[in-house]
This record gives C-alpha cells, sequence and structure tokens, in this order.
C-alpha cells in the first residue's frame, strides 16, 4: 500500500457504536420496538460508516511519474498532480503538498515551516475517477526544489475526525530554478586548424557531408569526391565542392576556492557560467566547463564534458542550478594540472578566478596551446 493511514477519531465512533449496539439489544429485549428501529437504523449509518473508514483510500493511487518543472527566477509554472481512483470516493477532503523554497506557490495561500511552503487545497475523487490538480509556482532563487510530503486528510462524513493519509514512496516529481542569465556579446575566434562545424572560407578543413556546388577535376582530387552526373552532363570530370568547415569550441574553467573557504561572489560567478553557457547555445557553439567543486565519477570534480545543444543546455544549467556554498572544494591549481593532463583544450578557454597572478605558472602552458581568456568584470562580462 502506497498510502500510510492515520485514524483521527476511530475511537469516539467506536464507543458510538457500541453505544447503539447495546440500546438496540434493549430494546429487542423489552419489545420496544419503535425504539428498536430508530436505533437500528443509527447503527446501520454508523456501520456504513465505519467500514468507509476504514476502506476509503486504499485504491487511490498518485501517477507518481518523473518529472521536472525547470524554471527561472520570477517565473511561474505549475507542478501537476494525477490521482487515480478505484475503491470509495472522497468527499471534502484536503490535500496538503510541501516543497522547498527554492520555489514558492503563486497566487494561493500557504504556510512556511521549518524551510518548507506547505500548501493546502480542496480534493475530491469519485469510484473509478481520475483527477488532476495544478499547483502554481514561482522561482524565488536558484536550487532544487524536491516535494517533501504528499498527505490527502479526509473528514468523517457524519460525525467528528478524519483519515490521514500519507504518501509513503519517493516523489518522483520536483522543480529546479536555473541561475540567473544576462545577454552575453562576446565574438569567439575560430580554429581554421582544426575540423568542426562553423562554416570557414578559410578553413583547411571541408564537411564531405555539404557539397555546395562541383568545380573542374584536377590532378590529384580523390576519386570518391566525382560528381559522376555533373561529368556525364559537361562530358568532362567534375569534382565536387564542400563546405569549408573550422572549430570553434569553448571551456569554462571557474575557481569557487578562496584561501580555505568558498569565494564572496559564489552567486555571481554561478550566473556568469550560466549566462555565458546560453550565449554558447544561441550560437551553437561547443562548451565544457569544469568547476573545482569535489565530484565522485569519471572526474574528481564538477566537469561536463564538451557538446552543444539544447539537452547539453539544459543539463549544464541543472549542474550549475544543484551547487552549493556548503560544498566541497578542492585546490584550483589541481584542477589545472588535471586538465593539463587529461582533457583536450578547445579552440578558446576562459579562466575566471581571483589571484590571477597566483595560477599563472599553471596556465602559461595554455597559452601556447590556445586561446587563454582571463573574464575579471563579471557584470559586464568584460576581459582583463
Amino acid at each position: 500500500m502506497n498510502w500510510k493511514r492515520q485514524d483521527l477519531g476511530m475511537k469516539n465512533t467506536s464507543i458510538y457504536v457500541n453505544i447503539l449496539i447495546f440500546i438496540c439489544s434493549s430494546s429487542f429485549l423489552f419489545k420496544q420496538y419503535a425504539l428498536l428501529s430508530l436505533f437500528s437504523f443509527l447503527l446501520i449509518i454508523a456501520l456504513a460508516q465505519v467500514y468507509y473508514y476504514r476502506k476509503v483510500g486504499e485504491k487511490l493511487e498518485l501517477l507518481n511519474k518523473k518529472k521536472r518543472v525547470r524554471l527561472m527566477k520570477d517565473t511561474t509554472s505549475q507542478i501537476v498532480l494525477s490521482f487515480q481512483n478505484k475503491g470509495l470516493p472522497i468527499w471534502n477532503g484536503t490535500l496538503l503538498i510541501s516543497f522547498q523554497t527554492s520555489i514558492q506557490p503563486n497566487g494561493i495561500a500557504n504556510t512556511t515551516i521549518a524551510g518548507f511552503h506547505e500548501v493546502r487545497v480542496p480534493f475530491s475523487i469519485g469510484y473509478k475517477k481520475r483527477v488532476t490538480l495544478k499547483i502554481p509556482i514561482k522561482g524565488v532563487h536558484r536550487g532544487l526544489a524536491r516535494i517533501k510530503e504528499i498527505e490527502i486528510q479526509i473528514p468523517h462524513p457524519f460525525t467528528d475526525g478524519s483519515v490521514l493519509l500519507e504518501y509513503k514512496p519517493f516523489i518522483l516529481m520536483d522543480a529546479i530554478v536555473f541561475p540567473q542569465i544576462y545577454p552575453i556579446d562576446e565574438e569567439l575566434i575560430p580554429s581554421k586548424f582544426k575540423q568542426g562545424k562553423l562554416e570557414l572560407n578559410s578553413s583547411l578543413f571541408n564537411d564531405p557531408f555539404f557539397p555546395v556546388g562541383t568545380r573542374k577535376y584536377e590532378p590529384g582530387d580523390q576519386f570518391h569526391h566525382i560528381h559522376w552526373k555533373a561529368s556525364a552532363k559537361t562530358q568532362e570530370l567534375q569534382t565536387k565542392v564542400f563546405t569549408k568547415v573550422a572549430d570553434v569550441s569553448v571551456l569554462f574553467v571557474v575557481n569557487l576556492k578562496e584561501k580555505h573557504s568558498v569565494v564572496a561572489d559564489f552567486e555571481e560567478k554561478i550566473e556568469w557560467l550560466a549566462s555565458h553557457i546560453d550565449a554558447c547555445y544561441k550560437k551553437d557553439i561547443p562548451f565544457s566547463f569544469a568547476i573545482n567543486i569535489r565530484a565522485y565519477g569519471k572526474y574528481p570534480f564538477v566537469y561536463l564534458p564538451i557538446g552543444s545543444g539544447d539537452t547539453h543546455r539544459i543539463q549544464a544549467l541543472e549542474i550549475l542550478s544543484i551547487l552549493s556554498v556548503s560544498d566541497i572544494l578542492i585546490p584550483f591549481e589541481k584542477i589545472i594540472t588535471y586538465i593539463d593532463t587529461h582533457i583536450e583544450l578547445p579552440v578558446t578557454v576562459y579562466v575566471m578566478t581571483h589571484d590571477l597572478e597566483q595560477f599563472l605558472p599553471f596556465l602559461s602552458p595554455w597559452e601556447q596551446r590556445t586561446n587563454v581568456l582571463y573574464p575579471m568584470d563579471l557584470s559586464k562580462g568584460g576581459l582583463f
């Protein structure tokens, strides 16, 4: 069973049933049939209530599907809860849902207890019915908001008391608020010496999947590049001409450790990185990032391999959304050394750190291999 039941007021109902049974028995013994009829009717109602009390909610199901609501700060959305009922109907119930405070209820009454928002909404569902409730929410600050609990309180139809159903399984639905993003207007310089996807006439590489025309065959042209249909029409060999492509890609390396603690501008650095990631996504520029926060897996720090597209962007923003000032940090020079020996540097590397002079000896080998930029002004995205 997915619901944990708590019976509130069942003791009073049991006493009420016992009294009615005693009165009905006494009426029968003393042949008081008018009283027997009246109290038998009340007993039937009480027993029906006891049956309802014990069976209601047994076949109520929350459609607990994995779903994540994504928001930005001050944007709105909804938490959608769907219920399927194959048992006794529920009337005049109340649903309670509580979730973390990186989001807040939007336009509905709520209370905040121990760092969680609690929302109460009316709840009713019939036999073999499906009900969908939508809880409007608003993004407050960067972070992941999990649903802590879902409870349904069902009042007694005829007497005081209620049944409290508490959902026991882990709730798969949650909401995440992405970091604040501001516009970035920077042009990255592509490399014509590395093959990529960016069209660039001066590049040394061709994209064999995108021919743009033909030209007269020249000695040294590859045989499989000959355009046979064009050659048949012109009565001389024609070679395919392909789109020239170059590589434009970027790695962001961010230092969040200052001496023995986290940097004071933690949120500003996260927003800077999120804004540049969004700018790369809009320009279809492959990107990756490394942050000196301890991680467990293939890489000993938070690292997103290079990629592009909407899925890669969402993955990047979700990683940034859950980072916390309480995370374990590692020395910045260690991730520089690790990247230098384990990861191929892309065309451009952004290094965001304080005390730049301290790390220049570790970064100087990078400057000989790629284009290294040192952003300083976070509010404007300027370069040092």
